[in-house]
């Protein structure tokens, strides 16, 4: 494994880590095909039941190099901080945990309470993680519902936290890079940035890479796979004849990524031992990055022969609750919808 500094925070990472949403329940193609409603917490019984093969994952990847862990939703938390107690290895790794739209949330808050809101997030990440302390406190912060008054009591009530070692660095995540830099330029006030960047989805490179250089500010890199089309892997549309060379086309995406000095870390969804493997073995192969293979890529996925792809991929019928998620993204995609 290699490893590279993530910014300010002095973090040693590993150049892939994970991340994704494995454990959400209406994404994870492997656990909780109960059907309970997505947004619904579930019950810790019932995800023990189903731990064990994350906890091999888990362990696996750290004995492999892996040190940096991203999570969002509640499950991800919870699962981590089960998978890390059973390792034993929490002292090994940084963990990264998230505040969905916080100041979003705190306009609809009695101002009265937004203290307490902010500072029960953090709790509730701590106790979900059976953790101490959060080595990466992301904030979600899209355009939408942004204030700068609320903004600026969510920073500075996590800074109070910090100072209190509850969390060790305050990042954003989101998917307006753009956003993201104007509020760096504004208020240099993050650790550490987690944003989208691929081979499709590029724009980080010029909007936000330079000033996180300038300003030592840590980039994590999510959805790597996920292009052209937003929660569907682009590694759908490889080419059948396409020519093998040193690395498979995740792994060319990867090291495509890598290519840019400012990114800390990538952080892909993984599921199996397997994915896992794949993923880390970027990290010890050296060799040209097959750029010819990701545009014929891109090109396949807005071809007609693309469009008929998703069109198989609305009507996949095998692991039903596994695809379903990617039956309702590859709808949405012929509807033309793409968060990118």
């Amino acid at each position: 494994m290699r490893y590279r500094i993530l910014g300010r925070t002095g973090f040693k990472v590993s150049e892939i880590g994970l991340g994704g949403h494995e454990y959400a329940r209406f994404l994870n193609p492997y656990h909780f095909p109960g059907k309970r409603k997505p947004e619904q917490l579930i019950e810790e019984e019932e995800l023990i039941s189903t731990q064990a093969p994350r906890n091999k994952l888990i362990k696996c990847a750290i004995e492999a190099g892996v040190n940096y862990f991203d999570t969002g939703v509640i499950e991800e938390c919870q699962s981590l901080g089960l998978a890390l107690k059973a390792s034993g290895l929490r002292n090994k790794v940084y963990v990264a945990a998230e505040m969905m739209t916080p100041v979003a949330r705190l306009q609809s808050t009695p101002k009265a309470r937004w203290r307490d809101t902010i500072i029960d997030g953090v709790e509730q990440r701590l106790k979900l993680l059976n953790t101490g302390y959060i080595d990466v406190y992301n904030i979600h912060i899209p355009s939408a519902g942004y204030s700068r008054e609320r903004f600026e009591f969510v920073i500075n009530t996590l800074r109070e936290i910090k100072e209190q070692g509850k969390i060790k660095a305050i990042g954003v995540a989101d998917h307006q890079t753009s956003f993201v830099a104007e509020l760096m330029r504004k208020f240099d006030c993050f650790d550490s940035v987690m944003v989208p960047y691929n081979f499709h989805r590029n724009e980080a490179k010029q909007t936000l890479f330079p000033l996180c250089k300038a300003l030592e500010v840590g980039v994590v890199v999510m959805k790597p796979f996920c292009w052209p089309y937003y929660g569907i892997s682009f590694t759908n549309f490889v080419p059948e004849n396409y020519e093998k060379g040193v690395f498979t086309p995740a792994q060319t995406a990867l090291k495509w990524i890598l290519k840019s000095p400012e990114v800390s870390t990538i952080v892909p969804g993984t599921n199996t031992i397997a994915e896992l493997e794949e993923n880390i073995a970027v990290t010890t192969k050296d060799g040209e990055v097959d750029e010819e293979l990701l545009r014929k890529c891109l090109k396949m996925a807005q071809s007609p022969a693309g469009k008929e792809k998703l069109r198989e991929l609305t009507k996949k019928e095998e692991v039903a609750r596994a695809r379903e998620y990617i039956r309702g993204y590859a709808k949405r995609a012929l509807e033309g919808w793409s968060e990118y």
